[in-house]
């Protein structure tokens, strides 16, 4: 059977991070993708830093890893 990501969480790098460390607390597994060090690492930077790091669950995963997204935001 093949894993079906969908984003849950776009922002700062350390905001998507810390975001990922709360999920894998409540066993939910996660991707961290970094467009924008992504393209540094090709030779161009592409986007905003800002708005640059991409978190991923499985669909299975989306909402109760959106309840603590939400509950993160709420209380940043």
């Amino acid at each position: 059977m093949e894993n079906r990501f969908e984003s849950i969480y776009i922002g700062t790098d350390i905001e998507a991070n810390y975001i990922a460390a709360l999920l894998q607390d409540e066993d939910i597994p996660c991707i961290v993708r970094n467009n924008f060090q992504s393209s540094i690492t090709i030779g161009w930077a592409d986007g905003n830093p800002d708005q640059s790091t991409e978190l991923l669950v499985n669909a299975e995963d989306v909402e109760k890893a959106k309840i603590i997204v939400d509950n993160y935001l709420k209380h940043e």
